[in-house]
């Protein structure tokens, strides 16, 4: 099972051998088994990569993510992979009904607001009964948005009035960077899984090619919350985003969450996840749908 999360920041020379990635440095030469590697971040513009290698990265299911020259991530590379039930998942992804995705939307909205709720509570904020209360009356599809309104109480109450979602500062960079690892995990359950990213339950920009992804991702957004308000409260603001709280921000993979009663990383919670959604889409039943919870 794999479990390393690769953040490729310096130059170097990325190749394969018997199952090995190394990375050739100017001190020196690390090796790391491929099948121990969940996602590898290149954000170096001098990275070189073999061709080789890419093909054993999709082959092991590894997710490479790219960046800009901001160290932002800016696009990845998923596998496709030969699942055996891949055209059944597809098939079954494109005929489920409106009733059906709005009762997995409400679940979704649900599991957010509570781990929102969580987060709040974890760093001494007010508002967590008042998320909770959001979240317990949240309807089939949320068709009164109960996901935006907790939104504006839980940022306010969480970074403080001043704080405005999408700016450009630093606690805006390390929730954007988050996210976009966290997208990767979800990406890379969902197509281990036969299920197709671009066939969303609630998103459908017809742009976007993880609409689903952007769903299931919905309630581990504030586990990158909670990470982003631990790098405050240390006084780790900066105008950008340090080396240290990239790398800090990468492991999020890593984090525990629990799920369906146990205790499981972030990486493997996406899995149960995923896998719950191919047997809720296949019994049309919203109630199988796994999502994560705060474990601490």
């Amino acid at each position: 099972m794999s479990w390393r999360t690769l953040l490729i920041q310096q130059k170097c020379h990325l190749s394969k051998k018997n199952g090995q990635l190394f990375c050739k440095r100017d001190d020196g030469v690390v090796s790391v088994p491929i099948e121990d590697i969940t996602i590898i971040i290149l954000e170096t513009p001098q990275a070189t990569i073999t061709s080789s290698l890419l093909a054993e990265l999709q082959e092991q299911n590894v997710v490479l993510i790219t960046c800009n020259g901001k160290h932002m991530p800016n696009g990845m590379l998923l596998p496709l992979l030969p699942h055996s039930r891949v055209s059944e998942v597809a098939f079954l992804q494109n005929q489920w009904s409106s009733p059906f995705r709005k009762r997995c939307w409400q679940k979704i909205v649900k599991a957010k607001i509570n781990n929102q709720a969580r987060s709040l509570e974890i760093s001494g904020r007010k508002s967590v009964s008042t998320l909770r209360q959001m979240a317990r009356r949240v309807q089939s599809g949320d068709p009164k948005n109960r996901e935006a309104q907790a939104a504006r109480e839980y940022w306010s109450s969480l970074m403080g009035d001043g704080f405005v979602r999408g700016a450009t500062d630093f606690a805006n960079n390390a929730l954007n960077y988050g996210y976009m690892v966290l997208r990767a995990v979800v990406a890379r359950s969902l197509v281990s899984y036969g299920l197709l990213p671009c066939f969303g339950l609630h998103h459908d920009n017809n742009l976007n090619a993880f609409n689903l992804a952007d769903d299931i991702l919905e309630p581990f957004r504030p586990m990158v919350d909670q990470a982003v308000m631990n790098i405050l409260k240390s006084g780790g603001i900066k105008d950008d985003l340090s080396r240290d709280i990239r790398q800090e921000m990468a492991l999020l993979a890593v984090q525990q969450v629990r799920i369906n009663d146990e205790v499981q990383t972030i990486t493997n919670a996406a899995d149960v996840t995923a896998y719950s959604l191919v047997n809720a889409i296949r019994d049309k039943d919203a109630a199988l749908l796994k999502l994560p919870d705060f474990v601490i």
